[in-house]
């Protein structure tokens, strides 16, 4: 079985976060191996949001990566400049290829703007990434683009933020884009995909860009090509939201146990 580390800040409510990604890596099949770099507690009218120290990271990252081999590695939430540092610094030379969550941008919450954590995560933290799947909202951030309302402005960004050192870009175009349909858009080095779901008109997203990235990570592991773990991560996060779990009127998570569900019954 393949090992597949996490990077990621700790989700109360259990849709995102290390919690998604453990659960994900579970259902298809790899083993999960978690470094914590934050604590959020979301509620209906708060989202609070503390970091673990820079030197707590390092130690982690340094039991995982001395103790056990890891076939590919995820980084979602870093929560602050000093652990992409602390992060950059322990992966820069470990070999294994590195899925890049961004989350600069959160459902409950504003965007994050931080000046420096954004030039550290486009100048140190890319450069090292195999792939990077930012949703919109990151997507104008790390390319620069100040809005992205066509497929037109979809490729235009990913061609952005592949020039800064990922060569391989997912955007997770999502409920903001116009339309009916939900979109993500991959760019390689050497071609361009459009996966496409129907939206759906439910609160239940709350992980679906964790579990996602984590989709992807864990079917990479197991030799999937990129465009295959694109495309089967796509329907894992569509079932996940199609069988969510409500929370509240405004609140609910992703169900990453509805792709295993619906496979069996199939």
């Amino acid at each position: 079985m393949q090992n597949v580390l996490t990077v990621a800040g700790s989700d109360s409510l259990a849709g995102g976060g290390i919690q998604a990604d453990l659960k994900t890596f579970e259902e298809l099949d790899v083993f999960g191996l978690s470094v914590l770099t934050s604590i959020v507690n979301v509620t209906q009218t708060q989202f609070n949001q503390h970091n673990l120290s820079a030197d707590l990271v390092t130690e982690q990252l340094k039991s995982v990566l001395t103790t056990i081999s890891i076939d590919f590695i995820k980084t979602g939430l870093l929560g602050n400049s000093a652990n992409l540092y602390a992060t950059v610094e322990q992966l820069s030379d470990y070999r294994t290829k590195l899925v890049i969550d961004p989350v600069l941008s959160f459902k409950e919450a504003n965007t994050t703007t931080n000046r420096d954590y954004v030039t550290s995560l486009k100048e140190r933290l890319l450069p090292l990434g195999f792939l990077t799947t930012p949703n919109l909202a990151e997507a104008c951030i790390l390319s620069g683009v100040t809005s992205i309302s066509s497929t037109t402005d979809v490729q235009q960004a990913a061609q952005k933020i592949q020039a800064l050192g990922c060569p391989n870009v997912v955007i997770k175009c999502g409920s903001r884009f116009p339309g009916d349909t939900a979109y993500n858009y991959l760019l390689t080095e050497s071609d361009a995909y459009w996966f496409d779901t129907p939206k759906l008109a439910v609160t239940t997203t709350d992980g679906a860009g964790c579990t996602f990235s984590a989709a992807i990570t864990a079917l990479l592991a197991r030799d999937y090509s990129l465009v295959d773990a694109v495309q089967l991560a796509t329907r894992f996060v569509y079932l996940g939201i199609q069988a969510g779990v409500p929370i509240s009127s405004q609140l609910g998570s992703v169900w990453q146990g509805a792709y295993r569900q619906k496979e069996a019954h199939s």
